[in-house]
């Protein structure tokens, strides 16, 4: 069974993708190689990168974008772990094999696959901290650390400077979902929209960990309005339904898209968008 493919983006840049068609990005800098995020701990993703090649160092360091399962669960095999602190608790709940197995045992019946056959444990490693707008130097690429708090509290956006590209993964996509005690209200998370705003000349490319992988420069203004719309209680506040739990979409949606065929949108309980609304009201 061969748990991933990876296609190339650029002469350093590739793109794995594991069996839940999540994906995490593989960067080869001249010094240094790192991997965006690790999936969630299913087949041997460090022997499938070495059998074929793809890292041009034998060391190979993880950079998490955050905590939850699916995209720090396979970090263990790697030299280092790095990660927004801000994120412990969240890695500390969803990082378990309890966790990750309630996350791919939805896959499982589909595919016939018995992931926890080889799922990795949770890793003991020292999670080391990332810093707000930290660099990551890897000789002559740099990847800068957006902090986008909302999805989770220490939710962060890699920022591939020299090819300006920007890797939005959870932060902000398709169906952000902001959902649990973690995630932000969502006037907090417009917030976190915002600052990230200020780096929009910076990038040229938006890549994401799920669905189409890739999204148009208007996803982020598109993600902004559906806040002000929820705010508002002007939004669709259409009930869906993703991995079990139930929301209320801001734009309404059919199929896995908006109806109105833009990209963007927010999936929410209804506590973020009260929250929201009284935090509003009391500025």
């Amino acid at each position: 069974m061969e748990y991933f493919r990876h296609i190339q983006l650029n002469a350093h840049l590739i793109r794995i993708i594991g069996l839940d068609e999540t994906c995490f990005y593989l960067v080869n800098g001249s010094e240094k190689t790192v991997l965006l995020d690790a999936g969630s701990g299913y087949g041997d993703l460090k022997s499938y990168i070495e059998d074929n090649k793809l890292a041009t160092h034998d060391e190979i360091d993880v950079i998490a974008t955050h905590g939850h399962h699916d995209h720090i669960g396979g970090a263990d095999s790697f030299n280092k772990i790095y990660m927004n602190h801000k994120d412990l608790k969240v890695f500390k709940e969803f990082g378990t094999m309890e966790s990750r197995l309630n996350y791919t045992h939805e896959f499982e019946e589909r595919m016939g696959i018995k992931f926890a056959d080889s799922m990795l444990p949770m890793t003991k490693k020292t999670l080391l901290p990332i810093e707000d707008y930290q660099v990551f130097d890897l000789g002559d690429i740099h990847i800068k650390m957006i902090p986008v708090a909302g999805h989770t509290p220490g939710m962060m956006c890699p920022l591939i400077e020299e090819d300006r590209i920007c890797i939005f993964g959870d932060a902000c996509g398709v169906s952000v979902l902001l959902m649990g005690e973690y995630s932000s209200n969502v006037s907090e998370y417009k917030q976190s929209l915002l600052n990230l705003k200020k780096f929009e000349n910076d990038y040229d490319t938006i890549y994401r960990n799920h669905g189409s992988y890739v999204s148009p420069k208007e996803l982020l203004d598109n993600v902004i309005e559906c806040c002000d719309l929820i705010l508002e209680h002007k939004d669709a506040h259409q009930p869906v339904k993703m991995h079990g739990m139930d929301f209320f979409a801001a734009h309404k949606v059919e199929g896995y898209g908006r109806a109105d065929g833009k990209e963007g949108n927010i999936f929410y309980e209804d506590a973020k968008a009260e929250k929201a609304a009284r935090a509003r009201e009391g500025a």
